[in-house]
């Protein structure tokens, strides 16, 4: 499901609660009448049975922009239900996900108009990685320029590096340690103006607990391309695999997610690629942009990393006709919501 659909349903299920939990105005079917009784008319007989009780009807109706929102929401999960989850189509427009490990600077205002900012080639490294770090800066001059890198769960400094370079660009480089392993921080600190400046960002190190070693040969079975992807694993437990897929002009195709508990040693995880991503694409394929996670087992646990040998691997020329042209059926979880949004809405 889209990002946008899962943050827009909780927040029209609330509005939709809000608008329930208002009183409701209950509107007779006639008018009440008065009737004069006389003093004989005023005894009732005992054996006279009692009046039956007025049936009042009442109807609550969804209120119209909330119905309005449902429409979209069941468009769109509709949509969303034609294909799998495991394979989502990709485009260019897809920033996030063809740059999952893109580090995003952040420009901080000094005074008088200038600015600095810390520059990383990307968010999360692995063992033995360095880190390069540099500081741009505009408008100012600055001096005694060093950076530090502390463990964020202790504050404990582990390394510090004085910096160099030109007036506009400062860099130093950490080199990895074996005990690095965790969220880290990065602060580097400069003089200018007679005043001592410091800017910090974040990053996540840490040791692979299992490592992409190479990817076999594509076959068919049904509607999917599968993909086994070999995997050394160092510590076993419950992994998901997420790679892009692309053509051999490096036009993107898919996002594929593939999941999998492994036991040490030699495992592997099939990515699965639905044949309408494919586009009418028979290869040869890219696939890349690893994200290879080991899951918490316990809750508190944190998500552990792992890496590849090589960026990508080159997948060989495949026949769709291999595939069938079945559409993909959500399970009933995924039709009970879709209904759901679709009452709601008031389509049903």
């Amino acid at each position: 499901m889209k990002k946008w659909l899962l943050l827009c349903l909780p927040a029209l299920l609330a509005g939709l609660w809000f608008f329930w939990l208002q009183p409701a105005t209950v509107v007779p079917e006639t008018a009440p009448q008065i009737t004069t009784l006389s003093a004989a008319a005023a005894v009732k007989p005992a054996n006279t049975p009692a009046a039956k009780p007025q049936q009042i009807n009442v109807t609550e109706k969804i209120p119209q922009p909330v119905s309005e929102s449902f429409k979209l929401l069941a468009s769109a999960y509709a949509a969303e239900l034609e294909l799998p989850p495991y394979s989502r189509p990709l485009s260019l427009d897809d920033e996030h996900l063809l740059a999952p490990n893109r580090y995003i600077p952040q420009t901080v205002p000094l005074e008088g108009g200038a600015s600095a900012t810390i520059v990383l080639p990307k968010f999360r490294f692995s063992y033995p990685e360095a880190i390069p770090v540099t500081l741009q800066v505009s408008g100012i001059q600055v001096s005694d320029v060093s950076v530090a890198l502390s463990a964020e769960s202790t504050a404990t400094i582990v390394a510090t590096e004085d910096m160099r370079g030109t007036p506009a660009n400062w860099s130093a480089t950490f080199n990895a340690e074996a005990d690095w392993n965790g969220a880290f921080e990065i602060s580097v600190s400069f003089s200018a103006n007679g005043q001592q400046q410091v800017l910090k960002t974040g990053i996540e190190y840490s040791h692979p607990v299992a490592t992409i070693t190479g990817v076999g040969d594509s076959r068919g079975v049904g509607s999917d391309m599968l993909i086994p992807v070999k995997i050394a694993v160092h510590q076993a437990g419950y992994y998901r695999l997420r790679a892009n897929l692309f053509t051999e002009k490096r036009q993107p195709l898919a996002l594929l997610t593939g999941n999998a508990k492994l036991s040490e040693g030699q495992g592997e995880i099939i990515l699965r690629a639905f044949k309408a991503v494919l586009q009418q694409q028979s290869g040869p394929y890219i696939l890349g942009t690893f994200v290879l996670e080991k899951r918490p087992a316990v809750p508190g646990e944190l998500t552990q990393y792992g890496d590849s040998e090589k960026a990508e691997y080159k997948l060989d020329y495949f026949a769709l006709s291999q595939l069938t042209d079945e559409p993909w059926q959500p399970d009933a979880e995924e039709l009970q919501r879709l209904q759901f949004l679709q009452q709601m809405a008031g389509q049903q």
